[in-house]
């Protein structure tokens, strides 16, 4: 956690400062009316949150990236349509929805995990049925992506939602003796940790489609 806390603060360090070579792509205007920074900032919080991310999977044991590489790769689709969308604010909404319940079925098959019990009276009944478990799931999934980014652009409110989300599903994860999940809950809680230190206070970078998309994804 604290590796890919590092990684991902000094990646996102670096993009504020070079921001003047990157800016023509990289840059969020202040037009949107849920818009309230007051300058031209960088969208592509998605980089550190990744790198970091990225570079914890290598030192974490063996069942946690047992768990974690299947996330990954299922999470390119969404993070994929997201970060060109924050480049070239050519990606229709359509697309990257699409995107994005795609990455959430393609978890469910990469590691044969839907939901199969909600505790709603038909539903689970339903949901006994493959097929359905799969849609829902992704659907479900694809949702949480797009509500990250939807709280994107207030300082810290993306990153600190999911920071908490993260460190209580770890807390669950070790009261239960799962202690990969409870550990790869932290590598992602301290990668947004990283991002969060100069998201919050002063906004100098956002998630952006991509990070709040892989970051939403990854934590549902």
């Amino acid at each position: 956690p604290l590796l890919a806390c590092v990684l991902s603060l000094a990646v996102a360090s670096v993009l504020v400062w070079t921001k003047h070579w990157h800016g023509h792509l990289s840059l969020d205007s202040q037009a949107g009316i849920q818009k309230f920074h007051t300058e031209a900032t960088p969208r592509v919080g998605g980089l550190p949150v990744l790198a970091g991310v990225l570079g914890a999977w290598a030192l974490l044991p063996a069942d946690v990236q047992l768990l974690l590489t299947p996330l990954l790769l299922a999470a390119m689709p969404a993070f994929g349509s997201g970060f060109i969308e924050d480049i070239t604010k050519r990606v229709s909404v359509r697309t990257r929805l699409l995107c994005t319940i795609g990455s959430g079925m393609l978890a469910c098959l990469l590691t044969g995990y839907s939901v199969r019990h909600t505790g709603v009276w038909g539903l689970d009944w339903l949901l006994g049925y493959t097929a359905f478990s799969v849609v829902f799931t992704a659907l479900a999934i694809g949702t949480m992506a797009n509500a990250v980014n939807m709280i994107d652009g207030f300082n810290g409110l993306s990153a600190g939602s999911l920071v908490i989300m993260l460190v209580g599903m770890a807390a669950i994860a070790a009261g239960v003796n799962d202690q990969a999940l409870a550990l790869l809950s932290l590598v992602l809680a301290g990668a947004l940790l990283g991002f969060a230190a100069v998201n919050w206070p002063m906004g100098k970078i956002f998630l952006g489609d991509g990070g709040a998309y892989f970051a939403g994804f990854t934590t549902a």
